[in-house]
């Protein structure tokens, strides 16, 4: 059982680093920053998992960090074209994780693809059309893993509006994000292993403060490394893209249109 921090201020001790919760980290992301809706950023989230767990391997042909600015560059393409990911594709899967991995290979049409072809992909209409159709399963089976219809979920959110349980868990995560972007707290109760480092970072791509995390943390993992490279946004401007290139969205598929960057991915496929 996962220990809860305190719901009146912010804990000064150990426990600001226990996980508030168990809830999916697509969930912790939908409930807490984007307004209920499944956006793309929920499957990238996915395959942030999928990495982590060598589901995905990752490798990356240079050693230096990387920061994606406001608008795609040439340079940009070419770090892209140096971060590969290969479908590995072993052991058991829950659903979710089973459509995202057949979504990249659809995409891709191959295992294994650099995020730069990946980019490329995106801007075809036809495969852009296949993207939102996966995503869209996607979608369904992260609802159905979850017990989530969109508006309600659990005790935690009702009617599309957070209970009071729910705005308490809120408050428990906001706590926990100071304690992943806290230099201080971080060095006082860091990660005790590896795989809580990789965890912890993955938790701040749910609040879109990884980079934040890391900073403060190891680079040592494939996972780790991945988000150094801006990996985790990366993978958000391309996904984006291909919904920007649909060429009719259908209505009611339960995927987020919001106002995403506009990023221009050049080079047709």
């Amino acid at each position: 059982m996962v220990e809860m921090l305190g719901l009146s201020n912010n804990p000064e001790n150990e426990n600001i680093k226990n996980i508030p919760s168990e809830d999916s980290y697509p969930m912790i992301s939908i409930l807490f920053t984007k307004n209920n809706a499944i956006g793309a950023n929920a499957l990238s989230l996915t395959i942030l998992d999928l990495i982590n767990q060598d589901q995905i391997k990752c490798d990356i042909d240079f050693d230096d960090s990387y920061e994606v600015g406001k608008k795609l560059t040439p340079k940009d393409m070419e770090i892209m074209k140096k971060i590969t990911l290969r479908i590995a594709n072993k052991g058991e899967l829950k659903t979710s994780e089973t459509y995202a991995i057949n979504l990249l290979k659809n995409m891709n049409k191959n295992k294994k693809f650099n995020l730069k072809s990946m980019a490329k992909q995106s801007n075809n209409s036809s495969i852009a059309n296949k993207f939102e159709k996966d995503l869209a399963e996607y979608v369904k089976a992260i609802k159905n893993e979850n017990d989530y219809d969109g508006k309600n979920y659990r005790d935690i959110l009702n009617d599309g509006k957070l209970t009071s349980k729910g705005n308490d868990l809120k408050m428990e995560w906001t706590h926990f994000q100071d304690y992943l972007k806290s230099k201080d707290l971080t060095e006082k109760y860091p990660p005790q292993s590896v795989e809580e480092n990789s965890m912890q970072i993955i938790y701040g791509a749910c609040f879109d403060i990884e980079k934040d995390a890391l900073k403060i943390r190891e680079n040592n993992t494939a996972l780790t490394d991945f988000i150094d490279k801006d990996g985790y946004k990366l993978l958000n401007i391309i996904f984006n893209n291909a919904l920007l290139n649909v060429t009719e969205k259908r209505k009611g598929d339960g995927i987020f249109y919001g106002a995403n960057d506009k990023y221009t991915i050049p080079g047709g496929a």
